[in-house]
């Protein structure tokens, strides 16, 4: 009984800590807490995708699926670092992995600390992998 007491306050306390941002792409807007943070376009025929910083052309992150190898390229365009990867896809998910890995904050910015060890966990380097 004091085993489920325990767990139920434990439960309790890490539910208020753990919050899950919401996260939506409507318009060529991000919106992460009902709030306008980034902006996104798709191109090449929804293969690429960019986000900028708010009502800005200034492009912080561009991901371009290669569609017959399988796999994304994201590219971290001001600090002009990038990672290829088979894991994630492209819609409110993508921008929810940035900020559970701390790479993407509340408010639309980069954290370049966070941007190595992402690359470091994430990156699979398919294209150096390949054989020709």
């Amino acid at each position: 009984m004091k085993n489920n007491i325990l767990l139920i306050c434990l439960f309790l306390s890490f539910s208020g800590i753990c919050h899950a941002q919401k996260v939506k792409l409507k318009k060529e807007v991000i919106f992460i807490d009902g709030k306008e943070v980034l902006n996104f376009d798709k191109k090449s025929h929804n293969n690429e995708y960019v986000i900028y910083e708010l009502n800005t052309k200034n492009e912080i992150i561009n991901v371009v699926s290669n569609v017959n190898e399988g796999y994304k390229k994201i590219i971290f365009t001001e600090s002009k670092k990038s990672l290829e990867t088979t894991l994630g896809y492209w819609n409110s998910s993508f921008i929810k992995w940035l900020i559970e890995q701390d790479v993407l904050s509340l408010d639309g910015k980069l954290n370049g600390n966070k941007i190595d060890s992402f690359i470091e966990k994430y990156d699979e380097r398919i294209t150096s992998r390949k054989l020709f």
